[in-house]
């Protein structure tokens, strides 16, 4: 499989320290193994109770741009709703909601292991050593031996956690306000070495699906949907777990190549839209205009390779579209993507 902008050796970057949220010297970042990944996967969560859901590779051969459900052509069937996915060791590590399962596949989306976990409906996922963490709607956070796929633990939180990061040591966890009764205003701090709540932060309500870590893990940007007329974008110091409120943002991924943020604020049923990047170091924003093309934003995404910018159009009456951005707002390529895309993960991330 030809795969462009492919990295063979090891390639140090300089990451740069946030000066509002951390202020640590400038490390160097070490770019993982190369585990024969596809150029990236595509996260299709699928329409409500249809069971369309998809775990697709994007691929680029012979000139050509595709994007195959590999769960579909390795299995035979289709994976049914698909929440999240984390690329770990050569392997995918894939969440599923309504069908209550973590399942693990290979590279190229054959079935390697399922775990049923009834009631419990697993959420969003990440890595730290040789453990992947999930959060669950149960109101627990589960460890996963990333090798023998045993549960080894679990902690409780709040209910209804959704996103969680690994950084300095700790799991932060998003507590969402599914039940709109005013509760879901905290990020949830473990120590991962204990595998024990160490407190709850208070932030913005409602804190969702967007959290990422930027620079050497010292800050953690998340957005909180408020009660959904509106969004904020906050910011967790992880020396000193102290928030800082940044500005109004519905989706943002971190632009690992100049370490800033990509941003969109876009409001259901708000006219007022904005399209910008973050610098994390100097609180400066400047605007991506080339992003205005896509009808109905949603997720958005940056390819660390070459920067490429990957907005997702949603469709609910058919399959989304990827708009294709280069790094400077030129609209490149539109792609279809499948039903209810969730996210694009790029290899090696």
């Amino acid at each position: 499989m030809k795969k462009i902008f492919l990295l063979t050796g090891l390639m140090m970057l300089a990451a740069l320290a946030l000066t509002s949220c951390g202020d640590d010297d400038d490390p160097d970042i070490i770019d993982p193994i190369y585990y024969g990944y596809h150029y990236a996967y595509i996260v299709n969560n699928g329409n409500w109770n249809a069971n369309d859901g998809t775990v697709a590779a994007l691929d680029y051969n012979e000139g050509k741009w595709t994007v195959t459900d590999i769960y579909q052509q390795s299995n035979g069937y289709g994976i049914g709703d698909a929440q999240d996915m984390l690329p770990v060791n050569g392997k995918l590590f894939v969440t599923s909601t309504t069908s209550s399962k973590i399942e693990v596949l290979d590279k190229d989306g054959k079935l390697l292991y399922r775990k049923l976990l009834p009631n419990k409906s697993p959420r969003f996922l990440t890595q730290q050593g040789k453990y992947v963490y999930f959060t669950a709607y149960s109101g627990y956070v589960y460890k996963m031996d990333v090798e023998s796929y045993e549960l080894t633990d679990s902690v409780a939180v709040e209910s209804y956690p959704e996103a969680i990061v690994s950084a300095r040591g700790k799991l932060y966890v998003a507590q969402s306000d599914y039940t709109m009764d005013g509760t879901g205003k905290y990020i949830t701090v473990i120590d991962i070495d204990k595998f024990r709540v160490t407190k709850k932060i208070e932030v913005a309500l409602n804190p969702y699906n967007q959290m990422v870590v930027a620079g050497n893990g010292e800050t953690v940007f998340f957005v909180s949907n408020l009660d959904y007329s509106d969004n904020l974008l906050q910011c967790i110091d992880t020396k000193t777990d102290l928030v800082t409120t940044v500005g109004k943002a519905t989706t943002i991924a971190l632009d690992a190549n100049i370490y800033k943020l990509v941003c969109v604020y876009s409001v259901w049923g708000n006219s007022e839209k904005r399209y910008f990047r973050y610098d994390v170091q100097t609180g400066q924003s400047t605007d991506i205009e080339g992003l205005k093309e896509v009808p109905n934003i949603g997720q958005v995404s940056v390819d660390w390779k070459t920067g490429d910018i990957y907005a997702v159009n949603n469709d609910y009456a058919g399959p989304c579209q990827l708009y294709v951005f280069d790094k400077d707002g030129n609209l490149q390529r539109t792609l279809t993507s499948g039903s209810g895309t969730a996210r694009v993960i790029f290899s090696k991330e």
